[in-house]
């Protein structure tokens, strides 16, 4: 048996990390907040609303008690939602052992703008920690398709570590000490999704997604290296690898996402869904971000308007493409 490992939160990605672990034959203590909720995961070993169809390992211990899985934790993940990310921390603070953390939330805090790295840091203090990112669907990880990502550290043992732990035949890790710029990566590239779901509704083709997401890379750059991150990053696993994975995969919400902006509307689709569509909060505080330091963020700006302000579609597609004309 490996390492013991506490993952808090169980939604698609939470349970797809905690499989990974189990797998690597580490002992997984898997951690959901809703008691009801816990209770279907133990008695069908499936995770019915968020990755139905994959079940789940005996082993794989279930628990809506977070004092019991971070106690009987060496290590632990953080799997939960950006907008449920500072009160998860909250409660952890509570029961929290000195454990090295790994954060794989993706997103900026809705209020504030901040990654979940400075909500960390800001709640628990300085501990241990990594940050993970990169093109992982979870479903297909979990169904055993391979894919590569990246784990980020100002302390380059911590991400070792989680390297080490967490790399397999179907994970292969990479690490680097570019926190800001793996966390900034993971978050825009939501936003960039979404404006891809919005091509794929329009039914406007290849020509027109390959124009906006050469684009919407640039965009990602501009904005990632103004807040903080290293350029390098976003033409890595975070960036430009992630970008790719959410804005062409059927299984990306935030794709799912702009597509029925076109198709239905934004009601419709979180009256039937229960997935976190995380690039529907990170576009709000990514385009105050812009606008407090005058980046000008065409795309963002424009999904924005499509997402808080009703814009229509094909207008929004027009205002980028009658831009002013200037050098790439």
């Amino acid at each position: 048996m490996g390492a013991s490992l506490g993952i808090l939160g169980a939604g698609g990605w939470g349970t797809c990390l905690a499989l990974l672990g189990h797998r690597s034959n580490h002992q997984v203590n898997l951690w959901e907040v809703f008691p009801e909720y816990a209770v279907i995961l133990q008695q069908r070993r499936e995770n019915i609303y968020f990755l139905p169809g994959v079940k789940l390992p005996s082993g794989l211990r279930i628990s809506a008690s977070l004092k019991e899985v971070v106690t009987e934790s060496r290590f632990l993940v953080l799997a939960v939602p950006s907008q449920h990310f500072r009160r998860t921390l909250k409660k952890l603070k509570t029961v929290y052992r000195g454990q090295p953390v790994l954060i794989a939330t993706k997103g900026l805090e809705g209020q504030t703008g901040l990654t979940m790295s400075s909500v960390l840091n800001e709640i628990m203090g300085r501990i241990p920690f990594a940050v993970l990112s990169g093109p992982c669907i979870a479903r297909e990880l979990a169904q055993g398709f391979p894919s590569a990502a990246v784990v980020a550290s100002a302390r380059p043992e911590v991400a070792r570590v989680f390297q080490k732990l967490l790399s397999s035949h179907l994970l292969r890790l990479y690490t680097t000490e570019d926190v800001k710029g793996v966390e900034l990566g993971g978050a825009i590239k939501n936003v960039m999704a979404i404006g891809a779901g919005v091509i794929d509704g329009l039914q406007l083709g290849v020509n027109t997604k390959a124009a906006y997401l050469t684009r919407g890379l640039k965009e990602m750059v501009q904005l990632g290296v103004s807040l903080g991150g290293q350029e390098k990053t976003f033409y890595g696993l975070s960036g430009l690898g992630d970008l790719m994975t959410t804005a062409f995969s059927q299984h990306s919400r935030n794709r799912s996402f702009g597509q029925a902006l076109v198709e239905s509307s934004k009601e419709a689709f979180f009256q039937k869904t229960r997935m976190v569509v995380e690039g529907f909060f990170t576009v709000r505080s990514l385009y105050r971000l812009a606008s407090r330091k005058k980046i000008e963020a065409p795309i963002t700006r424009a999904v924005y308007r499509l997402v808080y302000l009703g814009k229509n579609p094909q207008a929004e597609l027009k205002i980028l493409m009658s831009r002013r004309l200037k050098p790439e």
